[in-house]
Formats: C-alpha cells, sequence, structure tokens
C-alpha cells in the first residue's frame, strides 16, 4: 500500500434526519483532498428511518460500507467500527459521531499530523453542550490526570485518528464490556506516546433528535465510567508492557523491510 488512506468510522443509532448530510458531507470533503478512503458505518440497531437511508447511499456510494448491529449503546458501537475497521484495507482509522455536532472541514488538520504520532486527537474550542455534560468532563479529566499522571483535554471525543497497527495493539489490551472505550484509548495512548499530537476542532449545537443519554441513564452511565477508571488504573502497566513490546515488534519488522528494499552494493 503506497498511498496512505484512511477508513472513517460512524457509529450510528436514530439519526435519520441528518445521517445522509453526514455520510455525504465526509465523503465529499475527503474525496476534494484526493485521499483514499472508505466511510464505515455501524448502525447500532435504529429503530427509525436511520437503516433505511444509509441502505439507499450504500448502493450509490461504492466507498460507503454499512454493517447492521443489534443495539448494543455507543461505546460497543465504536469499539465494534473500529474492529472492522482494522479488518478493511486502509492504514489508518478516523472516528466521529454521526450528530452533525463535527465538521469535515477539520478533518485535513488531524490528517496532516499523521506522521508525527500513530495517534492525533481533536478537543473542542467551544463546545454546544449542555452545562452539566461539560461538568462530567472537566471531572473526568481532572480524574484522569489524578490516577494516570496525564493531561488530556478531550478524553471521550469522537473526533480522532489512529495508525491502523497503533489501534490494533490498544484494543488488543481493553476488556470487554468499557462503556466508553475512547476514554480508554485516549489514555493508553498519551502513556504509551509520552504525548499525542492534539488540535483544536470545532463543535456545533445539536440539531433534531436531543442526545441519546439522559437524566438517569447519563448519571449511571457516569458512574460506570468513572468505576471502569479506577479498575483500570489497576492494569495499566500490564497494558502498556503489552503495546510496547508490539510497537518494538513493529519497529523491528519496518526496519527489515526498508533494509530489504535497498539495492545491492556493487
Amino acid at each position: 500500500m503506497d498511498q496512505d488512506s484512511v477508513t472513517v468510522v460512524i457509529p450510528v443509532y436514530n439519526e435519520e434526519e441528518c445521517i445522509q448530510k453526514v455520510v455525504t458531507d465526509w465523503s465529499g470533503e475527503i474525496t476534494k483532498h484526493n485521499i483514499r478512503y472508505q466511510i464505515l458505518v455501524i448502525n447500532d440497531g435504529s429503530t427509525d428511518q436511520t437503516g433505511k437511508i444509509l441502505d439507499e447511499l450504500q448502493s450509490t456510494k461504492n466507498e460507503l460500507l454499512v454493517i447492521h448491529q443489534k443495539n448494543q449503546g455507543h461505546g460497543a458501537a465504536v469499539k465494534n467500527g473500529y474492529i472492522q475497521a482494522i479488518n478493511q484495507n486502509c492504514n489508518y482509522i478516523f472516528q466521529t459521531d454521526s450528530d452533525d455536532q463535527f465538521t469535515p472541514k477539520d478533518f485535513l488538520a488531524l490528517w496532516d499530523m499523521r506522521k508525527s504520532s500513530p495517534a492525533v486527537f481533536g478537543h473542542r474550542k467551544n463546545r454546544f453542550d449542555p452545562t452539566h455534560r461539560k461538568v462530567i468532563s472537566f471531572f473526568l479529566r481532572k480524574f484522569i490526570a489524578s490516577l494516570f499522571n496525564v493531561n488530556i483535554p478531550d478524553a471521550n471525543i469522537p473526533y480522532r485518528l489512529f495508525e491502523k497497527s497503533f489501534l490494533s495493539h490498544l484494543l488488543a489490551t481493553l476488556t470487554p464490556g468499557l462503556f466508553a472505550p475512547n476514554v480508554f484509548l485516549s489514555i493508553l495512548s498519551f502513556k504509551s506516546l509520552g504525548n499525542c499530537a492534539v488540535l483544536p476542532v470545532s463543535h456545533f449545537e445539536r440539531k433534531g433528535t436531543e442526545a441519546k443519554l439522559i437524566r438517569w441513564g447519563l448519571i449511571k452511565a457516569c458512574f460506570k465510567s468513572f468505576k471502569d477508571v479506577v479498575t483500570f488504573s489497576y492494569q495499566i502497566n500490564k497494558k502498556l508492557s503489552y503495546i510496547r513490546d508490539s510497537q518494538k515488534v513493529i519497529e523491528l519488522h519496518r526496519s527489515v523491510k526498508t533494509q530489504d528494499s535497498k539495492p545491492l552494493a556493487a
């Protein structure tokens, strides 16, 4: 694979009002920059017209792959999207959400940083979310910093780019059932790399249907996430050791391939 390419992973649940626009906007933006790409949408058991709209789009867009699954929740859809993307041919994986709160126009800035780090993250510079969500994110950031000694501006942001082999090793360390896998992928990335490229990205007010996690559901999700983070802190050293050993194998393999490709001396 000579040209870098990207699979864009988009989990979706009941977004009939905007999913066509989201897919079309991403397709148009990446095409404009002559990047080879695929859009992989995980339909997490939508009960509205989302699945039908996606199937119709897939019939007209060669770059679109739609996977329908039973409803398992956003985190499971994200993780399944990553796993499915690893099995595709593209060598980079980008994840975003389907609610049209982000713009594809910020993608190129992250894409241009891909050689500087195997993980590149956005952070919402002006976050258009309800106050309670901002407060939760603030305390999560402080909590992660105290447990793992890393400052991650936006640990759960759905706007992130991974080199495929690096992401594959991160995923191999995640235990099943994590409510917010992106949080743990962020922690592993920052801890294993020492630092990651982080760029500000635009964030817009949600239109149409309200956010899926509200009131009591959001409270329960928060408790689950914070509990998962505490448990994860006891396992982090073993996970980091695995990731670093895996990266050493990759670098050795790349070094051997580079040496093999050099012309023999006369």
